[in-house]
């Protein structure tokens, strides 16, 4: 049925036309017969998976773990907020205490040594001081575009009101360009990416999956709310397409 319908349309002899057709049929395909639903309770090779689908992601952990150093404090903490497997937290080169949270069993690890790990929503933290100590680097890599829009600014002020004087919030997301020009051009060089690692059919099924758990915002859009949250003292240090990250200072 589906070849029936899907036939290569006459008059399509250039080679670009024919592999845009070919592309778009294996979009199409993968679309609609895919039946599984992404989601981080039930994906395996994590780590795996997020190195594969953001460009760069290893050079933006050695980033971050080189940046640690200058804010990971003793007598203070190092707070993960979306930590996954955790993996990053443990890397970061710090004996002192550092806490994990994550919402998914799936992803999180047990507690350990100096690290203690919690599955717990985000939106219910009051502190951050699970492991005692007030945090001098509170990270997030990914997470608040998980989480709608209205309930980003009260995790920012949490954020910005539990971080020792001094200390760093280290902020990464995907974003959308405002320029619809610009959000075309890096959509499609990182679908180009991404077909590196996955199938065209694959990057359908995830972007399908992901409509209603991922609202990404502008870059401006988060500059703003991290002003309003209290930070004035920002940077940004890792950028791939539409993939950033940023360095503010309390």
């Amino acid at each position: 049925m589906m070849d029936e319908e899907f036939q290569m349309p006459k008059g399509m002899n250039g080679a670009e036309e024919q592999l845009q057709f070919l592309s778009w049929k294996q979009l199409v395909e993968g679309f609609m017969s895919s039946t599984e639903p992404f989601s981080f309770d039930t994906i395996t090779d994590f780590d795996d998976h997020i190195a594969k689908s953001i460009p760069n992601y290893h050079l933006l952990n050695d980033s971050v773990r080189d940046l640690a150093t200058f804010y990971a404090k003793e007598n203070f903490s190092i707070v993960d907020l979306g930590c996954s497997t955790g993996k990053l937290l443990e890397s970061i080169p710090f004996e002192g205490a550092k806490l994990g949270i994550d919402i998914s069993d799936n992803l999180l690890p047990d507690s350990h040594d100096n690290v203690e790990f919690v599955r717990k929503d985000l939106r219910a933290f009051k502190n951050l001081r699970g492991v005692g100590a007030t945090p001098s680097l509170v990270l997030s890599l990914f997470t608040l575009q998980f989480l709608p829009l209205a309930d980003r600014p009260n995790i920012l002020s949490l954020i910005y009101d539990e971080l020792a004087e001094g200390g760093a919030f280290i902020w990464a997301e995907k974003v959308h360009e405002e320029s619809g020009e610009l959000e075309r051009v890096m959509n499609s060089a990182y679908y180009d990416f991404k077909l590196l690692h996955f199938s065209a059919s694959e990057m359908m099924k995830k972007e399908r999956d992901l409509r209603p758990i991922m609202q990404t915002n502008s870059s401006t859009r988060n500059l703003i709310m991290a002003e309003n949250a209290g930070f004035t003292i920002g940077t940004m240090f890792w950028k791939f397409y539409n993939f950033e990250a940023w360095l503010f200072v309390k």
